[in-house]
């Protein structure tokens, strides 16, 4: 990594940004990095930065469309680049900003059918099965426990990779404090099979402190977003499913939406599911038995 995109994560710290967001930045930036040595042996440092133009970043955009990344995907790279390119100008590190040739790309939605975002019933066992009953590697048995917290919890995937070790002791309870989407540290309900399948996996690695994170990649780092993806999108195809992290989330509310819409919104983190339902609350004691009861609850016993 360049002394540059170092400053430039520091400054990031520095602003208050979240370390997810840190290491998404720094995996796009080294990876930019990374194709601009290959093509024309520039790294991302003092002496070369200048004679990076936006010709070459062009072209790595390019790259990415052709190799099928997707438009949000490629939109999170046009934004880690501007912002460290903008980073660079606002520091007289160089005169030109050479990512102003990149802009977000608008995605188009599409029309939401009953299997876009939620997973069937006999999806979800197809899954299940597939997951809990793979193999004993430290990373499958991640995989299983990644599974059973988003499907016992709501949490995002960025939230699950910002957890630590420390997070067991409130998943034992069924109530952990966390961070969530925009900052704020708020209580999340977690259903009671999922310690199971947390404890097994931190089995495997014994003598790890409260401060590490909790679930780590192959080579022993914080899971990212993006890596997580990579792991659950091959259990995912083996089972004949779509691939997506964001389906658990929307297979735990539609779930437990059964209980209520207050419920569903309380368990989510939402500010609101419908305008209609501002006044609406759920209490503690409603929360802890909805996520306990999901409809596949006993799959992950």
């Amino acid at each position: 990594m360049s002394d540059l995109i170092g400053t430039f994560l520091s400054h990031l710290i520095a602003e208050e940004h979240s370390e997810n967001t840190k290491l998404q930045y720094g995996g796009v930036l080294q990876r930019l990095e990374g194709w601009l040595v290959e093509n024309y042996q520039l790294p991302l440092d003092t002496e070369h930065i200048a004679q990076v133009t936006g010709l070459m970043l062009t072209e790595y955009y390019q790259n990415l469309h052709t190799r099928g990344l997707a438009i949000s995907s490629r939109n999170n790279y046009v934004v880690a680049i501007k912002e460290f390119f903008e980073f660079l100008i606002d520091a007289n590190v160089i005169a030109t900003n050479p990512a102003d040739v990149l802009h977000c790309v608008k995605e188009k939605k599409k029309k939401p059918t009953s299997d876009t975002h939620m997973y069937s019933d006999d999806e979800l066992k197809a899954l299940i099965t597939d997951v809990l009953g793979g193999g004993k590697s430290r990373n499958d048995l991640r995989d299983a426990a990644i599974v059973a917290l988003m499907l016992g919890s709501g949490l995002r995937a960025s939230e699950v990779c910002s957890l630590n070790v420390s997070a067991l002791d409130g998943i034992r309870t069924g109530l952990i404090h966390c961070k969530r989407k925009g900052g704020n540290w708020e209580d999340v309900h977690v259903a009671q099979f999922v310690s199971h399948h947390v404890e097994r996996y931190l089995l495997t690695r014994r003598g790890c402190k409260p401060d590490e994170p909790l679930f780590i990649s192959q080579k022993g780092h914080r899971m990212t977003r993006n890596a997580l993806w990579k792991s659950l999108a091959t259990k995912q195809r083996q089972a004949n499913l779509r691939t997506g992290l964001h389906r658990f989330r929307h297979t735990f509310l539609s779930d437990t939406q059964r209980g209520g819409a207050a419920l569903a919104r309380d368990l989510g983190g939402h500010s609101s599911v419908r305008i209609t339902n501002t006044y609406l609350h759920s209490t503690p004691e409603e929360r802890t038995n909805a996520v306990n009861n999901v409809g596949y609850a006993n799959l992950l016993k």
